[in-house]
Parts: structure tokens; sequence; C-alpha cells
């Protein structure tokens, strides 16, 4: 029987399994030492003053945009080419999503569609650094700067990557990433925000802890629309652990999709993913571009390789095809966005996937090309 070759494995060992013995055997599970250890590691790693645990990214960013003042009457631009998560952050805070397309080569938002979406109705520019390719810092923070108006960015995929020499996470006015366990640091569920703003930072902390001030000597409730997206313990016991690992976790991912690239540049039909010169990709989602004759071809790929036990995955969601989003306003036709959403195949990088495993994937893509044509 052929081993199955998995898209993702979770890089776990004996170090997470010490930590979470430590929280059990201390009898303090909820929010506690281990969360604060991994907020400050988390935070030095990427080079910011503040890193906030949070429930997930999806809270996190609902949690960010009030803290920025996001809500009703604002318009916050995001591309169409991604989890509708990052639309549902916006409307939860009582705003509106503006769909944007995207960049045919990098998949993350288009710079000059982005620049026609910000108006006087703006409240915050949300692009995704979409599978771990770092967003272009100056373009979007100029565009930013010139309507005065925060960015957040939805950095869901992105730990450990980097643009231009600073890592992801220290390039705007706040980041919001996932622990999910697809993501290349994984803690099962939840997520960390980044900002190197002390105010938002109090404001996020008061908000997801029941509207509490925890200034020294003020401690009090001060908020009535607060809530509890506090992060267990347990869960940032194996992020303590994860982030020990994340340097060879990136390191090994590139490796794959390095080699993915190389041995791909010979199949007919199917376009690598790109890495612009000053990117560090951490490739927590290697996505190639088939030229599909229809919308059902991808799928049926994904089926075919399914059949010789290869796992594979749609790259994401254009926002505006699903029926939460499909009357959501628009820049332009999301020509783009869609294309990506019908044509991108997510091929597996699992961190103990041999070059044989690789060769039998890339012979598998190109077996079942020829049985879709």
């Amino acid at each position: 029987m052929t081993d199955t070759i998995p898209l993702i494995d979770p890089v776990v060992g004996n170090e997470e399994l010490e930590n979470i013995e430590a929280v059990l055997d201390s009898g303090y599970m909820t929010q506690g030492p281990y969360a604060e250890e991994f907020e400050d590691g988390f935070a030095e790693r990427v080079g910011v003053d503040h890193a906030i645990t949070v429930t997930s990214c999806t809270t996190g960013m609902e949690l960010a945009l009030e803290a920025l003042g996001v809500g009703p009457g604002d318009e916050v631009p995001l591309p169409d080419f991604t989890h509708p998560a990052t639309a549902n952050a916006v409307v939860r805070v009582g705003a509106e999503p503006v769909l944007v397309d995207v960049d045919r080569d990098t998949y993350n938002i288009d710079i000059d569609a982005l620049s026609d979406a910000v108006t006087d109705e703006t409240g915050a520019i949300l692009p995704v650094s979409w599978g771990g390719q770092p967003l272009p810092t100056a373009p979007i923070n100029d565009i930013a700067a010139a309507h005065d108006v925060p960015v957040l960015e939805d950095a869901a995929c992105s730990s450990g990557a980097e643009y231009d020499g600073s890592p992801v996470g220290s390039q705007f006015d706040v980041s919001v990433f996932s622990f999910h366990p697809r993501k290349v640091l994984t803690t099962g569920e939840g997520g960390m925000i980044t900002t190197d703003d002390d105010d938002l930072e109090e404001t996020v902390r008061s908000i997801k802890n029941f509207g509490t001030d925890q200034r020294e000597g003020e401690i009090g409730f001060v908020r009535a629309d607060a809530t509890n997206f506090r992060f267990s313990d347990i869960l940032a016991a194996v992020g303590v652990a994860q982030l020990d690992r994340l340097d060879d976790i990136v390191a090994r991912r590139r490796e794959i999709a390095h080699r993915y690239t190389d041995l791909l540049a010979s199949v007919d039909g199917v376009t690598p993913p790109t890495e612009p010169s000053e990117a560090v990709h951490n490739y927590q989602s290697y996505c190639v571009y088939v030229e599909a004759g229809d919308e059902t071809t991808r799928e049926e790929l994904i089926e075919l390789l399914a059949e010789e036990d290869i796992e594979s995955q749609i790259g994401t969601y254009a926002v505006h095809q699903t029926s939460a989003f499909a009357d959501a306003k628009r820049i332009g036709d999301l020509e783009t966005s869609r294309s990506l959403y019908h044509n991108l195949l997510t091929l597996p990088v699992a961190h103990g996937m041999s070059d044989a495993d690789q060769d039998r994937v890339v012979e598998a893509l190109e077996t079942a090309l020829e049985t879709v044509r």
C-alpha cells in the first residue's frame, strides 16, 4: 500500500509535550506564564514592541479593527483572493469590506487597484500576505500615509516570512497571525497581534480580557463592550516550543518549494509561484497555477491526485463568489482573483517528505494533467 503524502504535517515533538505537562502540573491552565513567554518571544522574533495572544487570527483582526476605531460608516479595502475570514472580521465590527483584485504573480493585493479603492470613507487598509508571500511594504504604507489611514495586515500564513530584511509583522501599524494546524507555526488554534503602538496594545488587551484596565494601580473593569479572547496556557506552551523550531521549519519548507520549482520547469501548463527578490517566502502554501480547460479541471486534478494518495487543495477563495459576499462592494471586475480561485492548486509541503515523495507528486500531477486535457 502506498503511503499518503499529506498536504502538511505539523512539526511537533517532546518539547511541546514537556511544556504541556508543565502547564498541567501547575494547575494554571488559562492565559498565564507560557502565554507571556510566547508573546515576549514572538515580539522579539518579529522585532516589535508588543505581541498579544488571541483565540484566532479572525478574532485578532476583529480586535485590531475595533482598537483602531474602525466601525459603522467605514470602508475597509481588502483583497478578494483570501479566506472569507478576512472580510468576516470587517463585517463583525460593522464596517464594509471593499473587494480589490490581486497581482497575478504574487497572489497578493494589486497596488494600483488598492490605490483606487481608498477614499474618504476608508477606515483602514487590510492587505493579506497570502500563503506566506510577504507584502511590498513601501507602496502600501505610502497609500495609507497619503490618506491618513492605518494598515492592518492579515498575516495569517506568514510566520517567519520577511520582506526587504524585515520580518512580517513589523512592517505595518498592526499585523495578525494564525496558528491553525496548516500554518508554519501551529498551536492547534489561536493567533497573535503584533504592533509598536502602545495605545493599541492597551486597548486590545482590555477588550480581549473582559474590559479590564491592567495598568499598575488602575486595575478594574473599564469597558462594557468587551469580550473574552484570552489564550490558553496549554496552547501557549506549544507555541513556545514551536517558536524555537520556526527557523528550521521555514528553511525546510523553502528547500522543498525551490526543489518543486525546479522539477516543475519541464511540466507544460503549470506555472510555479514567484518569489520577488526582496522577499523571503515561507511557503505555507506552495500553489501552482494550472492552465485549466474550464472551472472544473482543478477539482478533477485534486481528485486524481487523491487517488494516488497525494493530498492537495485549492489555493483559496474569490470572496465575491461566495454567497456571503456576492453583493459586497468591489473595485473592477476581479478577474485575476477569479482566475486564481479556479486555477490554483496547492501541492503538499510536508516537513518529512523525501525527494522521492516530491518526484512522485510531480509525476502524478503530470499524469493527471494529461488525463484531464
